[in-house]
């Protein structure tokens, strides 16, 4: 049966309700989401189903790939772990070498500072020669600086050029900084005035000349020849009579610059520390002894001739009078003294004991190839030696020798004893 036209709009109508649900186009087509327009509106499509579910497995892995696994997870965080721990340690260190370096300048700085507030000046004597290390012992140990390592690497750092320390005396006080000491010293800063200058007992003119130079009294050439002009000092000083000037090999004036502790001015004229050395040795070798020596007919030469050896020979006061006594004894019995020291003297050098060679060099000082005492004095002995020429101990000693520990002498009457207690005393040193 024939619809008419008006059924059949109907009907299209009808249609287009049924496969739109009542949604026009503009809502349709407003969705921007393909994803959501093909599941809202196709989804009786089993082409689109199967698409989506690709698209969300591949969506899926993506996402998969880029989160790390757990192993990977771990050795990230095990990763950014270790770098910390090093940013940290690192960090440590600088602030450790930071600390070290300014504990280091401030102990640095506190070294360099007086030593103390003690205004008492004193004098330090800087030898030819010596090196800033030399220097820096020097006032250390005279109680100028506190650390003698850091004056020298300051000095070190702060030298002007070719500029150099000048050997001389100097006058310091404790309170003043090792920079202050320092610079002054660097500057010329020297000391012209009186300084004490100690002559130890038992030194011969040669190591006096020496210690005047060292002193910066004056120089050990000119002290020296000042010392060979006898013949004007006899002339002022009576004491000196009896130093033979003929005699071949002999320093004249050896033995009689008596050693004490004088006060001398730097730059000093040689002639003053000579008059000042003979002037010492008459007020100790007064009249009275003179005349003892004269009543025993002996003269001066002799008795300091014999107390030089003495001063040398023996360590202990207690032994003088005894080593006296055995050389007197053996020279009445014209034996050679056979004193190694007098020995040294002629070779110029000292050594502890001597071979069998080393005595039979020849000079007048040799008291191992010449009988009695030698052509001098071989040193400037002190008191208590001189009062053991003058007053030797009564014994029938003709040996000594010296226990090489402690100094002290024992003596013998016989070769057999003697030669006993060199082995005793001496040992392997004997040999």
């Amino acid at each position: 049966m024939k619809k008419n036209k008006n059924q059949s709009d109907e009907s299209n109508n009808q249609l287009g309700h049924s496969i739109f649900d009542g949604t026009n186009d503009e809502d349709l087509f407003n969705d921007e989401d393909t994803g959501d327009y093909e599941e809202d509106h196709f989804e009786r499509s089993p082409v689109s189903k199967k698409k989506k579910h690709k698209q969300k497995k591949e969506k899926k892995h993506r996402d998969t790939d880029l989160k790390p696994s757990g192993s990977e997870h771990k050795r990230w965080d095990e990763s950014v772990s270790s770098k910390k721990k090093l940013f940290i340690t690192i960090g440590i260190l600088v602030g450790l070498l930071v600390l070290l370096i300014v504990a280091w300048n401030l102990y640095y700085t506190s070294m360099l500072n007086p030593v103390s507030d003690s205004t008492e000046e004193v004098i330090v004597e800087i030898p030819e020669g010596s090196t800033i290390k030399d220097v820096a012992k020097i006032l250390h140990d005279k109680g100028l600086i506190k650390n003698a390592m850091i004056f020298e690497s300051y000095a070190g750092r702060h030298s002007r050029g070719t500029k150099k320390i000048q050997a001389a005396n100097y006058k310091f006080s404790p309170s003043l900084s090792s920079v202050e000491i320092f610079n002054r010293m660097l500057d010329g800063d020297t000391y012209s005035g009186v300084v004490p200058v100690t002559i130890p007992e038992g030194k011969n003119i040669k190591e006096i000349a020496q210690i005047l130079e060292d002193g910066h009294i004056c120089s050990a050439t000119d002290f020296i020849n000042e010392t060979n002009k006898i013949s004007e000092y006899k002339e002022k000083y009576p004491i000196l009579s009896s130093v033979p000037e003929d005699k071949e090999g002999r320093v004249p004036m050896e033995g009689y610059l008596y050693p004490d502790t004088y006060q001398l001015a730097s730059d000093s004229d040689p002639s003053t520390v000579v008059n000042m050395m003979l002037n010492r040795f008459t007020e100790k070798f007064d009249t009275s002894m003179q005349q003892k020596a004269k009543d025993q007919n002996k003269s001066i030469d002799d008795i300091v001739t014999m107390a030089s050896i003495v001063e040398l020979e023996t360590k202990l006061d207690e032994d003088k009078a005894n080593v006296a006594s055995v050389f007197y004894n053996r020279i009445a019995a014209n034996m050679p003294l056979q004193s190694d020291i007098t020995v040294d003297y002629a070779r110029g050098t000292k050594t502890a004991v001597l071979s069998t060679e080393e005595t039979k060099i020849e000079s007048p000082y040799n008291t191992y190839i010449h009988t009695g005492l030698p052509v001098g004095p071989i040193c400037s002995p002190g008191i208590k030696s001189l009062q053991a020429a003058l007053e030797p101990a009564t014994t029938n000693y003709y040996y000594f020798v010296a226990d090489m520990s402690t100094g002290k002498i024992h003596f013998n009457e016989t070769l057999d004893g003697h030669n006993a207690d060199v082995e005793k005393y001496m040992g392997d040193q004997s040999n």
